[in-house]
């Protein structure tokens, strides 16, 4: 729908960052400690915090892919985990990043990454799914600050160099590594025991999430075993064999308790969703698949990835610029579902490559009406709007949604496109300045806003700009402080 967003790098730097989860014991005593695992290090609170600044660094360093399809496709598997999940403290945040490795990460606060390497290497929505839930394991019981906890005694510059290397990982996966295997060589041989332990636990913990929400258990040893026999001799293998070592003792004991899971829970979910998002990675993020390689598998014996390939061959054709040829492709997958968000963004990018204005807004309508605030229908409906030349109905759309999901980055560049085009420098300003907060940019947020204010004549528009100057001056001091 959108292309991904061109940013640049935060002004907050990594060593603020790193400074801010070092200095986590020391300050401790400013916020509570409920007493959770790990919460002599660091409270709930604190890792929501810390998390939250990460997230802002990762938004403006790292590949996010900015697709509200995808998004909503790993928002939904996610969450489908997380309420079989235990000790869940605070909300989870799923996101992808571009990157053809096959890799996943956790860190503080609930933010689980995922690359887009990893669902082209999966089978099936299973496979998918048990990576996932072993990351939120290690969320849920805190084995990052429970690790910090063991390091102490090696202190705080080696907790600082495993929290860069993590973050590093994510921006380049090898420097990341390097960085982890230069950071690790210094700390005791308890750490790395405790890190060992932390992977059974999250192995353990991850089975029964994954079997109780309704997947097939096998899918763990079976991903993780094909993963291992693979790159067995290969000198160079994936950033998640690295980070996640896999030893022949530990996919038998994964192997055997997912057998015995197996036998008291079924298997409910559809693979049709995970077939069309692994195509649509497979043609336009990782781009393994052209148009004549998806075209090849439309003849597949399984109707589902027979399906899947034909979406696939539809979006490359599209991204080839032969939209009339991608819409007869799409036409009878898009006929048969309307509403499926999958087949309904290609089909509104079709209309937009055509110029078919008029159709694309009386489509995205309808399915509004259907389904208000449905992310991938609201990005597209403001997106057709902005296009059609009528963007206060993008501000309206974009306004609405905002209000339940405020992080939404690709909202925020929609709704400046239409405050733009309205000519209204107040609104433009403003909507820069959130954007620019989400990437942990305060200084040029609060110069936004100090624009937006001169650009009002309203006093109550004034104060209400100037308030929020201050809670992300107050945001700002928050980090220079604890830095």
């Amino acid at each position: 729908m959108l292309s991904a967003l061109k940013t640049k790098l935060a002004t907050v730097s990594l060593a603020a960052l790193l400074a801010l989860s070092v200095s986590a014991s020391a300050q401790q005593q400013r916020l509570p400690d409920i007493g959770t695992a790990g919460g002599g290090t660091m409270s709930i609170e604190r890792e929501q915090l810390i998390g939250d600044f990460y997230m802002r660094q990762i938004r403006a360093s790292a590949p996010i892919v900015g697709d509200p399809v995808l998004n909503s496709y790993l928002h939904n598997v996610g969450s489908k985990l997380v309420l079989r999940a235990s000790d869940v403290r605070f909300p989870f945040k799923f996101f992808w990043v571009q990157q053809d490795q096959i890799n996943a990460f956790a860190f503080f606060g609930g933010h689980v990454g995922v690359n887009t390497g990893l669902i082209a290497e999966t089978r099936n929505e299973s496979e998918l799914a048990s990576v996932l839930a072993h990351e939120i394991a290690h969320v849920s019981q805190r084995h990052i600050v429970r690790n910090m906890e063991a390091m102490e005694r090696s202190g705080p510059a080696s907790i600082a160099a495993m929290l860069g290397s993590v973050l590093l990982g994510i921006v380049n996966p090898e420097l990341g590594m390097a960085a982890v295997q230069a950071s690790m060589a210094g700390m005791q041989q308890r750490s790395i025991n405790y890190t060992r332990l932390f992977e059974q636990e999250a192995d353990r913990i991850g089975l029964t999430i994954l079997a109780e929400s309704g997947y097939d258990p096998m899918g763990a040893p079976d991903f993780f075993g094909r993963l291992a026999a693979k790159y067995r001799y290969t000198a160079k293998p994936p950033e998640m064999l690295l980070t996640h070592p896999l030893s022949e003792s530990r996919i038998s004991d994964t192997r055997l308790r997912a057998e015995q899971l197996r036998q008291s829970y079924r298997q409910t979910n559809d693979e049709q969703d995970f077939l069309l998002a692994k195509y649509r990675v497979l043609v336009r993020h990782v781009k393994r698949y052209d148009a004549e390689a998806a075209r090849r598998e439309m003849n597949s014996n399984d109707p589902q990835v027979a399906t899947a390939a034909r979406y696939g061959y539809a979006i490359a054709l599209l991204d080839d610029d032969q939209a009339e040829a991608a819409e007869e492709a799409l036409a009878p997958l898009y006929q048969a579902q309307p509403y499926n968000t999958f087949y309904l963004d290609v089909q509104t990018d079709i209309l937009l490559a055509q110029q078919r204005f008029d159709e694309a807004l009386a489509m995205l309508e309808q399915a509004y009406q259907r389904m208000p605030n449905e992310r991938t229908i609201t990005m597209n409906y403001a997106n057709a709007a902005n296009q059609a030349d009528r963007p206060a109905l993008a501000v309206k759309l974009v306004r609405d949604y905002l209000l339940r999901e405020p992080s939404n980055t690709i909202a925020y560049s929609l709704l400046i496109d239409a405050h733009r085009a309205l000519g209204d420098s107040q609104g433009m300003h403003e909507a820069n300045a959130e954007l620019m907060a989400l990437y942990g940019q305060f200084d040029r947020a609060i110069d936004h806003l100090h624009n937006a204010h001169r650009a009002s004549d309203n006093r109550l528009e004034q104060r209400r700009i100037q308030a929020r100057i201050e809670q992300l001056m107050a945001q700002r001091d928050t980090l220079q402080q604890l830095g």
